[in-house]
């Protein structure tokens, strides 16, 4: 019988460039913070002058941090739901970051299936944009001493409509910051002919570190302890295990236990299977 080999990241991409022709498919993508338990949003309350939500915080450098708070299957969810946020509060897409969100409920559902991230989240990232704006024009107008409906916004600054006077939304970000976050019936949001982003096309965020392997993926994550299960299906939907033998397969270097996995009744629109399990 054959030992169980370690097959490092780069090995694995390197095969699956050859055997897909040089295409790259892409897979969960997640980012390890440096924060200990600290959430995404969190560790923007520590650096970041203004972090009016969970979503969102911006940087007395203009720096903007957005939350992905969706898992990236090769869809570009990643890219997508921050351009909505980026969008709705007219931010520099070039000076936009985005922090990959850990599981926590405060970020809503992150179950990442079913084509639905924009459906159900596009509404949610609006108002995180929406919301930063708002503030951000509030503070510029009590600075210049006018009215806020004097003041717009364009492309990472706050401008003074009748004077053309502006000022970015790093040196604005302090003063936000002390302001009240507003309900979201007081916000306006950008008229279709005013986007920037949606509906126009950009770049994924992640495209050259997925094509050039120095993305970090699901199958990176490494912990204490941490042991594999590869599974055996069975050929076809219903099939079940008629029998293995568990002293055979604890003869291979690095196997710890096998297990069957019995067949169940799931809801609609999923098809599990049955098998048995290999933990090495």
């Amino acid at each position: 019988m054959n030992t169980i080999q370690n097959v490092s990241r780069r090995r694995f991409l390197t095969g699956s460039i050859v055997a897909a022709g040089g295409l790259v498919l892409g897979v969960h993508y997640y980012r390890k913070f440096s924060g200990g338990d600290k959430l995404p949003h969190e560790l923007q309350a520590d650096r970041a002058t203004l972090h009016p939500s969970v979503y969102l915080g911006i940087d007395p450098d203009g720096t903007v941090w957005i939350v992905a708070h969706r898992s990236e299957m090769g869809t570009t969810s990643r890219t997508s739901l921050p351009l909505v946020v980026a969008d709705e509060l007219d931010a520099d897409w070039k000076r936009v970051k985005i922090e990959q969100a850990i599981a926590d409920p405060r970020y809503g559902d992150q179950n990442t299936d079913g084509s639905h991230s924009i459906r159900s989240f596009y509404d949610a990232m609006r108002v995180a944009g929406a919301t930063a704006r708002f503030m951000l024009v509030q503070a510029a107008a009590r600075q210049w001493g006018v009215p806020a409906s004097e003041c717009d916004t364009d492309l990472h600054v706050v401008v003074h409509r009748s004077t053309n006077r502006t000022t970015g939304y790093g040196e604005l970000a302090r003063a936000a910051a002390k302001l009240p976050v507003p309900n979201k019936e007081e916000l306006k949001f950008k008229p279709k002919n005013r986007w920037r982003y949606v509906g126009k096309g950009e770049v994924s965020y992640d495209l050259e570190a997925l094509v050039t392997g120095k993305a970090i993926y699901g199958m990176d994550a490494r912990v204490d302890g941490m042991v594999y299960a590869s599974i055996e299906r069975p050929p076809v939907l219903g099939g079940k295990v008629k029998s293995y033998d568990v002293k055979e397969t604890l003869k291979v270097a690095g196997v710890r236990q096998t297990m069957a996995i019995d067949p169940y009744t799931p809801p609609p629109a999923f098809q599990p299977l049955g098998g048995i399990a290999v933990i090495a």
